[in-house]
């Protein structure tokens, strides 16, 4: 099975595909456009010394670019799958710190969880 078929929802084909290399694990990143929204999904080997994602996971985010000018100034909205709910990535990264720091509560615990899904496997159709 390719590593994009493991994801737990679709990227195109026309998907970018870049790997990195980073402080002890792997990480490939897709990255493709779709009206008007900028996609990253990113998977990850386990990432040495983390506490709450100790397996390989996925992780999707989108940006809408904003405008700063005009009849048409709309600003930037950048958003974190979370299960099946598109929630705000700064909301999600301030859960990140809670945890980080040891006070975040077992909800976010439980949203940070569902930001990061483990592959899909064979079985998983």
């Amino acid at each position: 099975m390719k590593l994009r078929q493991t994801a737990p929802w679709p990227i195109p084909p026309e998907a970018q595909a870049s790997r990195q290399s980073k402080a002890g694990y792997h990480q490939v990143k897709y990255d493709w456009q779709t009206e008007n929204w900028h996609y990253e999904a990113r998977w990850h080997e386990r990432v040495p010394g983390a506490k709450l994602i100790s397996r390989p996971s996925w992780h999707l985010e989108r940006v809408r670019p904003g405008k700063g000018y005009g009849p048409a100034a709309a600003p930037r909205i950048a958003q974190t799958l979370v299960g099946k709910s598109w929630l705000p990535t700064r909301q999600v990264r301030y859960w990140a710190r809670r945890y980080n720091d040891g006070v975040a509560t077992e909800r976010e615990v439980q949203l940070l969880r569902l930001a990061h899904p483990a592959p899909k496997t064979d079985h998983d159709d």
